[in-house]
């Protein structure tokens, strides 16, 4: 089996997890109660709606008779990354959008830092949408399960402080970074700590950054200033990698 089809399998587990878990919230089952009827453990269930474990024809069968729907339900709008390569017209252009606004995800628990963190990133001249969350625990829950009733798009980068509480940023960084439905996004730390053992700590934790705040508000305007310019300008991140200003690989090199 190539490559193509082993990632495909992957992708089709994790398409197949998000239905999962997106039905039975819907309906408002808790894990618990799903197990129960099944007579598995909750931690299996999770496991499915997580991709960690391949679920089985007949559980699948079990959970749609369970979840009132038909197991090809849990398929419907799957694409295999065969088909996505197969739908480009040339897979050596880049397409980024610059116009596109950064929609940034700040976990920031103090009020005052959260409104001067705000009045930074919107200086810049690119555009971004900000929505904040207050504690770990409300990260996680918006990043993995968008419960919260609010409008706001996928984030294209979380701008996460350590010491929140309920889970601390170190915890958050692990979480995000094992969840396949969301390891993608980049998460750049906002601290006030200069510990040098803690930036180590988090770059191999898979953070895109570690940024130190400052006492200084002209100079934490500029490093914030500077963080939008690099995600919406130099990086090209899925969000704004469409329409606009197609740049050949071989010519960017």
């Amino acid at each position: 089996m190539d490559d193509i089809a082993l990632d495909s399998i992957k992708e089709l587990d994790i398409h197949v997890g998000k239905r999962l878990r997106e039905k039975r919230q819907k309906l408002g089952m808790t894990l618990a109660y799903v197990a129960e009827r099944l007579g598995v453990s909750h931690q299996q269930i999770q496991k499915y709606e997580q991709a960690q474990s391949r679920i089985s024809a007949g559980m699948l069968y079990q959970i749609g008779q369970l979840y009132g729907v038909p197991s090809h339900y849990f398929f419907d709008g799957f694409q295999s990354l065969k088909q996505k390569l197969g739908e480009r017209q040339n897979t050596d252009i880049i397409c980024h959008n610059r116009e596109k606004a950064l929609n940034i995800l700040l976990v920031e628990d103090d009020p005052t830092d959260e409104l001067l963190t705000r009045r930074a990133l919107e200086a810049a001249d690119q555009k971004v949408n900000i929505f904040c969350v207050h504690d770990g625990a409300q990260a996680i829950e918006f990043l993995r399960y968008k419960t919260m009733n609010v409008d706001f798009p996928r984030p294209d980068i979380v701008l996460l402080d350590l010491n929140i509480p309920k889970r601390d940023g170190h915890d958050v960084l692990k979480e995000i970074k094992r969840d396949r439905d969301i390891q993608d996004i980049p998460v750049v730390i906002l601290t006030n700590s200069i510990s040098v053992q803690e930036m180590i700590a988090v770059y191999k934790n898979q953070a895109s950054g570690y940024i130190s705040k400052s006492f200084d508000y002209d100079l934490f305007q500029k490093s914030m200033i500077g963080f939008v310019e690099y995600w919406s300008l130099v990086v090209v991140l899925p969000n704004t990698s469409q329409d606009i200003e197609c740049i050949p690989l071989r010519q960017a090199v």
